[in-house]
């Protein structure tokens, strides 16, 4: 290796990958543009110095479309370190948002929040079922590595065994869904101890080697917050829009908002609000009672200017369903009781402004 210290990687080597990487979507990349002012090692760590102008959260992008680019090419990033030094005047990062697409699926539809606990997974589930029931070929892929939890909620409780045909994952299908979720590649208790950068490669290939098929749509299940898997989507892919799902609690509005800016940031369509647990439907009476708070998903969406999806009531049956893996939404409205028929019409009524928004 020609580096003064042989544990790192050839700098040469790592100029050249990272004449791959852009800042923008413009075709320069950040060796041409000069905004790679050094590369070297400093201590333990291997040094990449950016002179640039922007936000927080599109260093952020940046370096994860660096840590990837360097991923893919099988150089190990936990040494790697990239620095930036806000410099006036210099080039304006905005983030690359994704082109690439993926034959013979129509639309692909995020699902997000800005914090767990708002019961995202569930409502991503039943968005597909109610799909189905109306039509749709739908997929749905698990991008919470930490805690994927798409599994469970089909019914899953241990590993699955994946078939492999030329070279392609064979998704799992349940519920009329095709899914990929690492639930069905781990044990139920085993945890998942990986860097950022390993996480967007594990949400690459979950996107690009795996049999999907024709689908109508492709439902992409979102971990909680505003990290790494998030932002190495939007440079991956090209999405149709993002749906934000909250709980009428002041605290995950807030943390909605949060998640809201930062597909502002990234530019990827918001395409609604989603309030979850709106109301607790009591199993007795019928009666439902605000037990958290009231209209905070539709007042967030009118402060923002962007379109309120929908209430999905709290029932124990929504609960019970998911526990037994078998979404609600699945289940035949004709032989269901009022409470889960309020259920099924709410995510009917989401899923068909979904598809107009996309389809449009």
């Amino acid at each position: 290796m020609s580096n003064e210290n042989s544990k790192f990687p050839d700098l040469q080597k790592i100029r050249e990958i990272l004449t791959g990487v852009s800042y923008s979507n413009a075709k320069t990349n950040i060796i041409e543009d000069g905004l790679v002012k050094d590369i070297k090692p400093e201590g333990d760590k291997l040094v990449i110095t950016i002179e640039a102008a922007g936000e927080r959260a599109e260093m952020l992008a940046l370096e994860a479309h660096i840590k990837t680019a360097l991923s893919k090419n099988h150089i190990p990033v936990e040494n790697i370190k990239v620095k930036f030094n806000q410099v006036e005047g210099a080039a304006p990062i905005s983030p690359q948002v994704g082109s690439r697409t993926l034959d013979n699926i129509k639309h692909i539809v995020a699902v997000g929040s800005g914090k767990g606990g708002v019961g995202k997974s569930t409502a991503t589930m039943n968005i597909a079922a109610t799909m189905v029931k109306l039509g749709y070929k739908v997929g749905i892929l698990d991008g919470d590595i930490y805690g994927p939890s798409i599994g469970r909620m089909a019914g899953y409780e241990a590993t699955v065994p994946v078939k492999i045909e030329n070279e392609k994952i064979i998704p799992v299908k349940k519920h009329g869904i095709k899914m990929i979720s690492f639930s069905f590649l781990i044990e139920a208790n085993r945890a998942v101890v990986w860097r950022g950068p390993m996480l967007g490669k594990a949400i690459e290939q979950f996107l690009f080697d795996i049999e999907w098929g024709e689908l109508d749509y492709l439902l992409i299940d979102l971990p909680p917050g505003t990290g790494d898997v998030q932002l190495s989507l939007v440079q991956l892919i090209d999405l149709d829009g993002v749906v934000i799902v909250t709980t009428p609690q002041g605290v995950a509005l807030q943390d909605a908002r949060r998640a809201i800016d930062m597909f502002d940031q990234v530019k990827v369509k918001i395409l609604g609000i989603v309030e979850n647990m709106s109301e607790f439907i009591c199993p007795h009476c019928g009666k439902g009672t605000h037990i958290f708070s009231s209209e905070g998903g539709s007042n967030i969406a009118k402060s923002l200017e962007i379109d309120f999806l929908g209430e999905i009531p709290l029932s124990k049956t929504v609960m019970d369903s998911g526990e037994k893996g078998f979404p609600i939404t699945a289940v035949d409205a004709t032989l269901a009781g009022e409470d889960t028929v309020k259920v099924i019409k709410a995510y009917e009524n989401i899923v068909k402004q979904i598809a107009k928004k996309v389809e449009a």
